[in-house]
């Protein structure tokens, strides 16, 4: 697959995902463990997601975590 096709389904991807996270019906843990593993796989590449949507990101993760956080 060439870099622009990649490129293309990136953006797609995170766009979608960023809709999904909007829709409370679609905030599933399952949803949350896609984002997180998305994250994690593109660490290198941060700089080219915008501010904006990585705030929301931050956010909504942090609004709407489906488990307990066990305290230390």
């Amino acid at each position: 697959m060439n870099t622009d096709k990649q490129n293309l389904l990136q953006e797609l991807l995170v766009e979608c995902m960023l809709m999904d996270l909007r829709d409370p019906d679609k905030c599933t843990p399952g949803l949350y463990q896609v984002v997180r593993g998305v994250l994690n796989d593109n660490k290198e590449s941060d700089d080219e997601i915008p501010n904006e949507a990585m705030e929301f990101l931050a956010s909504r993760l942090s609004d709407a975590i489906p488990f307990k956080k066990e305290s230390a």
